[in-house]
C-alpha cells in the first residue's frame, strides 16, 4: 500500500494570498468610485450645456415686457439627410385655447424655465405639420426604437438639445427609468437633470412603419413622423447601440463647438 503524498504547509502563504486579493478588491472599489465621481462631474457640466425637452415643456413663454403669453407645448426640428443633428426651427405654444407655432428666429432665449420672444409682434402660424418637420414631444418621446437588425431598444424618455455655434440643435435622446421618472415627476424637479444614458441622434436613421404596416416612406427621414405606430430606426444593429456616458457627451459637445480641428470657431 502506497503512502499518501505529504501536504506541505507554507506559513503565511494563505494569508498573503488573502491580503493580495483584499488589496485588489480595494483598488477596484477605489477605481470605480473615481470613475463614478468623474462621470458625476461630467454630468453636472453637461447639464449646463444641454436643454432638456422634458424640462422645457409647459414652461412660460414671455414677451419682451415679461408678460406671459403662453406655454411651451412642443419643439419642432427640420430633419433631412443634410445634417446629422437637425436644427430647431420653431416652438409650439399654447396661447389661450389654441396651439400656435412661432419660428425659431423670433426666440430670444430658451432655457429650463422660460422662453423669451424677441418682439411682442412675433409672427405665429397655425400648428400644422410641414414637410420635413418633427415635433419632438409628440413624435419622438416614448416611440419604440429598433436597430437596423430589428432588435428593440429602450424608448426615449427625454430629448436633448444644445446650442451649437449660435443654433439650437437636436443632439440626443435619453433612455432609462431614471429619465422617465424625472419627466413624469413634479415640474420643479425636471430641470435638475444629469444625463445618464444618452443615445447619439446621429445614429437614428428615420421613422419607419411598425412591423406589418403597409405604410411606406417616400424616402425622407421624417416622412412617417407622427403616424400612429411608427418607430425610430437606428442605422446600426440594436445589439451595437449603446448609451453614451456623460463624459462622452461632454467630449462630443466640445468637439461640435470647437470644430473638427479642435480650435474654437
Amino acid at each position: 500500500m502506497g503512502l499518501a503524498p505529504r501536504l506541505r504547509w507554507l506559513p503565511g502563504r494563505d494569508r498573503d494570498e488573502a491580503s493580495a486579493s483584499r488589496l485588489h478588491g480595494i483598488r477596484r472599489l477605489r477605481d470605480e468610485e473615481a470613475r463614478l465621481w468623474r462621470e458625476s462631474a461630467a454630468a453636472r457640466d453637461v447639464s449646463g450645456s444641454l436643454i432638456s425637452l422634458a424640462a422645457l415643456l409647459e414652461t412660460d413663454v414671455k414677451d419682451p415686457t415679461g408678460a406671459t403669453v403662453g406655454r411651451v407645448r412642443d419643439v419642432i426640428v427640420h430633419w433631412t439627410s443634410a445634417a446629422a443633428y437637425p436644427l430647431v426651427t420653431a416652438v409650439v405654444v399654447r396661447a389661450g385655447r389654441h396651439d400656435v407655432t412661432i419660428g425659431a428666429r423670433w426666440i430670444e432665449s430658451a432655457g429650463h424655465s422660460t422662453v423669451a420672444l424677441r418682439s411682442s409682434a412675433a409672427y405665429a402660424r397655425s400648428a400644422e405639420r410641414r414637410p420635413g418637420e418633427v415635433a419632438l414631444a409628440r413624435d419622438v418621446l416614448d416611440r419604440q426604437i429598433v436597430g437596423a437588425d430589428g432588435v428593440d431598444v429602450l424608448r426615449p424618455a427625454d430629448v436633448y438639445l444644445a446650442s451649437i455655434k449660435g443654433h439650437v440643435e437636436l443632439v440626443g435622446i435619453e433612455v432609462g427609468a431614471r429619465a422617465l421618472l424625472r419627466r413624469l415627476g413634479p415640474k420643479r424637479l425636471r430641470s435638475r437633470f444629469r444625463p445618464q444614458r444618452v443615445i447619439d441622434w446621429a445614429t437614428v436613421r428615420s421613422f419607419t412603419p411598425a412591423l406589418g404596416d403597409d405604410v411606406r416612406s417616400r424616402g425622407r427621414r421624417s416622412d412617417l413622423a407622427g403616424r400612429t405606430g411608427t418607430q425610430l430606426e437606428l442605422d446600426i444593429a440594436g445589439k451595437e447601440s449603446r448609451a453614451l456616458r456623460a463624459s462622452e457627451v461632454r467630449s462630443a459637445l466640445r468637439e461640435s463647438e470647437n470644430g473638427p480641428d479642435g480650435a474654437a470657431s
